[in-house]
């Protein structure tokens, strides 16, 4: 490790260098929270309502992941406002390994708007950073009681179960239980690519792709914490029902990135867990080709690579290339590709009728942020796989989990824009913040600020 020399010509090392600041900066947030006018009956009943609300927002957060964006946001929001409550009884957040890549990003994005020649966008496009706020959220939930960690994964599992059971009755019937249920006006459905008679699973949501990503990403989750041993015990059998639905009903979306990435998060797992891995490698492997049997679906695989199969891609990669080349250094603003692609389709083909962002989510942020934007998007990833992988080498298989989904989500982004899909990144950010969270309770009542990971 390397030190640096004091003014008395000791050398210190760089951890101490860090801690001191997190020393001051534990400090500084102590310093503030005494402030408030607060006597100590006031501070017990906010630690009171802080151990019932992180827990409830926590555990709705990880459960309806899978099910409602809007009821993953409002369990954030719960948990957001009980650890409001625990910082002003005392608890004092931690540093994470992503927080300087994350601000780098949104402030970038921010930025990008203010200088777009063509103004800003509307806020909800403005702001499609916003699920990373859940990492911040999840993670210092898990902080203030790290023992929440299985339980999110197990919950998280249950919602995914009944996702994908509710995905495979929409690929035989075509039935969409929501519009059924009266909570949504009109039906979704679509029919799977190549087979036809049957459809595409889509779960709670009106995308087979969304689901797909989706519950690829809480599968690897779910699937690095059984193959590692975290889930001992008579939750082991749910669990790995919960995973082997979610592998039935990731095929049964007809998603080939989905599929792509679930092979990837597989190879994370089988190459960092012997054992486990293997026989998880081992298990997707059968049902993979079990599932091949089916003719509508070799032919969608095949159709992967094929270059005539993906023009519409071809297509949409020129013009992001084009975008970047007329606007090489700020970009276009962040959130702004779909209010500008149409410049650029309709002088080649104005017919075309995909409309959104590159399918590429590294094109689509060089093209809005410029370079700039895409070096953090490269940070908070290498942040996060190093943060990861330090601690699978130590034996945690929450964080291989997480260290699987980012792989998942590394390959839909090659053919994907999902860095702007919010219901898939709430997914990746809940999987990272399980990963990456402290294991350790805090050592005393105000906590610490190490950084972990």
């Amino acid at each position: 490790m390397a030190r640096s020399p004091t003014a008395s010509g000791m050398p210190i090392s760089r951890k101490s260098i860090r801690s001191a600041s997190d020393s001051r900066t534990g400090a500084l947030y102590t310093l503030l929270v005494e402030s408030l006018p607060l006597d100590p009956r006031g501070k017990d009943a906010l630690a009171r309502a802080a151990a019932a609300l992180v827990p409830l927002g926590l555990f709705a957060h990880a459960f309806l992941c899978p099910v409602s964006i809007a009821g993953t946001q409002i369990g954030l929001g719960i948990a957001a406002v009980g650890l409001f409550c625990a910082g002003a009884a005392g608890f004092r957040p931690r540093r994470s390994p992503l927080d300087a890549p994350l601000l780098a990003l949104i402030g970038v994005s921010l930025l990008s708007d203010a200088l777009s020649p063509y103004g800003p966008p509307s806020p909800a496009f403005a702001t499609l950073w916003r699920s990373a706020l859940g990492f911040w959220i999840v993670y210092h939930g898990l902080s203030w009681r790290p023992r929440l960690a299985p339980q999110l994964v197990l919950l998280a599992a249950a919602g995914l179960a009944l996702s994908s059971i509710v995905g495979l009755l929409q690929f035989r019937t075509g039935v969409d239980l929501v519009h059924l249920l009266r909570l949504r006006e009109q039906p979704a459905w679509v029919e799977a690519p190549g087979m036809a008679g049957r459809y595409g699973a889509m779960g709670f949501f009106t995308s087979r792709l969304t689901f797909g990503h989706n519950a690829t990403v809480l599968a690897a989750l779910l699937g690095g914490a059984l193959a590692s041993g975290e889930i001992r015990g008579r939750l082991r059998w749910p669990a790995l029902a919960a995973l082997l639905l979610a592998f039935a009903a990731i095929l049964a979306t007809f998603d080939r990135a989905a599929w792509l990435g679930l092979a990837a998060a597989a190879l994370v797992v089988a190459a960092a867990q012997r054992s486990g891995g293997r026989a998880l490698l081992a298990g997707l492997g059968a049902g993979v080709l079990a599932f091949l049997l089916l003719p509508g679906v070799r032919a969608r695989f095949a159709t992967s690579f094929d270059l005539h199969s993906n023009a519409d891609r071809v297509f949409l990669w020129s013009r992001a290339a084009e975008i970047i080349r007329d606007h090489p250094l700020l970009g276009i603003g962040f959130g702004n590709y779909p209010r500008v692609c149409g410049l650029y389709y309709d002088r080649v083909d104005p017919t075309f009728y995909m409309r959104t962002w590159a399918h590429n989510s590294e094109l689509s942020l060089l093209a809005e942020t410029g370079p700039v934007g895409l070096i953090a998007l490269i940070w908070i990833a290498a942040a996060a796989a190093a943060s990861l992988w330090r601690r699978v080498r130590a034996g945690d298989g929450f964080a291989l989990g997480a260290l699987a989904a980012a792989a998942a989500l590394a390959v839909f982004a090659q053919v994907h824009d999902v860095v702007y899909d919010t219901k898939v990144m709430y997914a990746l950010w809940l999987a990272v913040a399980v990963g990456l969270a402290p294991r350790a309770p805090e050592s005393s009542p105000a906590g610490s600020t190490a950084t972990a990971g």
